[in-house]
């Protein structure tokens, strides 16, 4: 039983660094498409739109 829960909370804290690792990548690409799409450059806004869905999925 101890051992089982053990296994589950090494698993929950393995997921919740993932969550906030991702969290913290997922802020600086919206960072970088405001950035990018307050300069105008629309093609650019695209392929970090892209990247996002991509982290998200």
């Amino acid at each position: 039983m101890k051992d089982t829960v053990t296994k589950l909370q090494a698993s929950s804290k393995s997921d919740v660094d993932k969550c906030i690792r991702l969290r913290e990548e997922l802020k600086q690409l919206r960072d970088a498409i405001k950035d990018i799409s307050d300069k105008g450059k629309l093609e650019l806004s695209f392929i970090a739109i892209r990247k996002c869905k991509d982290k998200i999925q």
